[in-house]
């Protein structure tokens, strides 16, 4: 979604457009976190919207969304895996990758997969199938999730801040949430290598 329509969606409906168009991105709809956050985080800026009310919204809106995925792995998984719309977002290849990975990793999966919008949805869904414990899987995606949303909100605000209501605002903000997005996922990933080397010395010592 472009995020000139997502600026447009937070300045008239504000906290409610935060919750809303997370809660749907989180479902599994293609439209990114981050656009969103930086929408939310320039209205900030711009004094139409608080801070922590914008990040409480955001918060709401992406655990909320998590969960329903988690629920539908729960509930629901099997006969999900056997619609058409199953089949088109997990091939069996797919499905094998995210199993593996869950099963070696388990709840660490679900804290990393936060970070990672290609596995995320599959990896909170499976985490639903296995029947991770609620309050487990919330926690640790609540965990994840307060890592950055509030990170985020406040690289924007500073932009929205800086360059008042103007198109250079937008593209500082854009800027600095993606530079930060690409160091946070670069992290993620050098520490699932280790996880995995790790897990592999230990298997190979035994």
């Amino acid at each position: 979604m472009d995020l000139d329509l997502l600026i447009q969606a937070v300045s008239q409906y504000r906290y409610l457009a935060m919750f809303g168009i997370l809660f749907v991105s989180a479902m599994g709809v293609p439209i990114p976190e981050e656009p969103l956050l930086v929408a939310s985080g320039l209205s900030v800026g711009w004094g139409n919207s608080q801070y922590h009310f914008s990040v409480l919204a955001c918060l709401a809106g992406i655990l909320a969304g998590d969960m329903w995925v988690y629920f539908l792995g729960r509930r629901g998984g099997r006969w999900f895996l056997q619609t058409r719309l199953g089949s088109l977002v997990f091939s069996e290849k797919r499905q094998q990758r995210i199993e593996r990975l869950y099963e070696k990793h388990g709840a660490k999966t679900v804290f990393l997969g936060r970070f990672i919008p290609a596995v995320r949805f599959g990896v909170f869904f499976f985490a639903g199938r296995h029947r991770m414990p609620i309050p487990k899987f919330l926690g640790l995606n609540a965990l994840g999730a307060m890592v950055y949303t509030p990170l985020w909100i406040w690289l924007s605000a500073l932009a929205g801040e800086r360059f008042s209501r103007s198109a250079a605002a937008q593209k500082a903000a854009e800027a600095w949430v993606q530079k930060g997005s690409l160091i946070l996922i670069g992290t993620v990933l050098v520490v699932i290598a280790v996880m995995i080397w790790g897990a592999g010395k230990r298997k190979a010592s035994h």
